[in-house]
């Protein structure tokens, strides 16, 4: 009987845990996400976050776990306006550029020349560029219509 329930226990528990695993949780937005989405993005990435005001924005500084470091433009209004990211390897794109990853999909489906280490998306309301080789990856993404007043492209780095 007793090793019946510790069974039954464990078959339970097991249960529990792949309903749990199996509920769909909502995306974490990034790039053209809320502000919230930073503390987010900094638990599913596993990595040490560090803000930094600045004129008319704040960089949510994200240090991964392998030394790659993703910076979060965000909006006096809490809008994440860029993305970039810097380091020896390439951080989960789909968590990073959120809705706008499928545009970066499609554009890296298309045949782009000789050179296969860079890539540049340039569309009305989505602008990345990204490149770099093994242990040296770079990129940068944003959302020109939010982009706050008086921002220049060079203050992102």
């Amino acid at each position: 009987m007793k090793h019946s329930s510790r069974a039954k226990a464990t078959g339970l528990a097991l249960g529990a845990a792949l309903a749990v695993a199996s509920v769909t949780l909502p995306a974490f937005a990034a790039l053209g996400g809320d502000a919230t989405s930073v503390d987010a993005d900094v638990a599913k990435m596993k990595g040490q976050a560090h803000a930094t005001p600045a004129v008319g924005y704040t960089v949510s500084q994200i240090t991964l776990s392998t030394g790659t470091v993703v910076n979060e433009y965000v909006t006096p209004g809490g809008k994440v306006f860029a993305v970039t990211w810097k380091g020896p390897s390439v951080p989960d794109l789909q968590q990073t550029l959120g809705s706008y990853f499928s545009a970066f999909q499609a554009a890296g489906s298309v045949p782009h020349g000789a050179n296969h280490h860079q890539l540049r998306v340039q569309q009305s309301d989505f602008v990345l560029q990204t490149g770099g080789h093994m242990r040296a990856w770079r990129g940068a993404a944003y959302v020109p219509s939010l982009l706050p007043p008086n921002f220049s492209l060079d203050d992102i780095k």
